[in-house]
């Protein structure tokens, strides 16, 4: 049994890109979800480069070499006019401070280092520029290895490579998710088939007739049994109370015996929505779920501010993915909750819980777009 605190499971919805993940690292979002978008880089900064073991489009040192040989040569002439702006700025600094000081060539000292500064930002001008032009050769490289098949990734990165596409992210943050996905294993290269020649038989040549009769041997192959129903995870709370305007508690998870050993040891969503008793959504929780063969029930707890009210109704959904109701795991888990009293049950099912039932997984799915379109 593995007990989680929300602290490690619960998180907002927002743009992928999983955790804040680093490219140091080597990392959407979501995202599978979200980070901000970080700070851009100094302008001195060298590109970020990662190298995921196997997995994925890396950067190898040979490249890194060759960004440095680049900035090498395009910054040369500046470097070449600092330093002889430095030796003659030294000079100007003796002659200034000598026993008979010559104001005039502090003078001089002075606009010669407003010019060193000046060739050092154009420096950092090029360094940030093909710094720029870096970040963008390593997304498209990403892009056209994800859509031509060479590299395997989820469904969901489609809307990183469609957010970095329109602006809504930046070019560092889908290399931060795509990193982060490729250390996990989530995003890999596509597997390659090993050729094995065979020796030739030659068969002995058939008349017409017999090459006629002969008919092709059908090829089959064994599908893949990923098929969901809502009997798979049962729902359990263990306590939940309203506390100081709070929702505090806790539900238990645990896959059945009908779960399908196609989804051990990948992630599924349950979301969490916290609504007023006259159906007004105060927020949605998502957190992740991981079943294995050994450890087959999680918890997780919830501390929530839901903004004084002192009655409310607590919906849990475990489905495959956080818009896909479809694949539903367990029958929608609901319970009432007034300050003071015990939690009770409201009802259950989701897909096979009638038009009210419906109506919650509407509101859910309208708060989920929601917060796509507010990120």
């Amino acid at each position: 049994m593995s007990l989680r605190s929300k602290t490690q499971k619960a998180k907002k919805f927002g743009t992928p890109s999983a955790p804040s993940p680093t490219a140091q690292k080597s990392s959407p979002t979501s995202p599978r979800a979200t980070g901000g978008t970080p700070s851009a880089p100094s302008p001195s900064a060298q590109p970020r480069t990662s190298s995921p073991k196997t997995y994925g489009i890396t950067q190898t040192q040979a490249v890194q070499e060759q960004f440095k040989t680049r900035l090498q040569a395009l910054t040369a002439p500046i470097r070449n006019t600092i330093r002889t702006l430095t030796t003659r700025v030294e000079a100007l600094d003796k002659e200034g401070g000598g026993r008979s000081p010559d104001l005039g060539a502090r003078d001089s000292a002075k606009i010669v280092r407003e010019q060193i500064a000046d060739e050092q930002k154009k420096i950092q001008q090029i360094e940030q520029e093909q710094h720029d032009i870096e970040l963008q050769s390593n997304v498209n490289q990403i892009i056209q290895a994800v859509e031509s098949g060479n590299v395997l990734a989820p469904d969901y990165f489609q809307n990183n490579i469609a957010w970095v596409r329109t602006g809504a992210i930046t070019q560092q943050t889908f290399l931060d998710a795509y990193y982060h996905l490729s250390n996990q294993g989530i995003i890999h290269s596509a597997p390659t088939e090993q050729i094995i020649e065979e020796p030739i038989i030659e068969l002995p040549e058939l008349l017409p007739e017999a090459e006629a009769q002969i008919e092709p041997i059908p090829i089959i192959t064994p599908a893949i049994d990923d098929s969901i129903n809502t009997n798979m995870v049962t729902q359990q709370v263990i306590n939940f109370n309203i506390i100081n305007g709070r929702a505090v508690g806790s539900i238990k998870f645990v896959a059945t015996n009908n779960f399908n050993p196609y989804y051990y040891n990948k992630e599924i969503v349950n979301l969490v929505q916290f609504k007023t008793p006259n159906g007004v959504t105060l927020l949605v929780k998502e957190n992740r779920l991981r079943f294995t063969e050994t450890e087959r029930d999680e918890v997780i707890s919830y501390d929530e501010n839901i903004q004084e009210n002192t009655r409310i109704t607590v919906e849990s959904f475990v489905w495959e993915w956080m818009d896909k109701p479809a694949g539903a795991f367990s029958n929608m888990f609901s319970i009432y909750l007034k300050e003071g009293d015990p939690p009770k049950p409201v009802m259950t099912g989701f897909m096979g819980a009638g038009v009210a039932g419906a109506i919650a997984g509407l509101v859910l799915l309208g708060f989920i777009v929601d917060s796509k379109v507010g990120k």
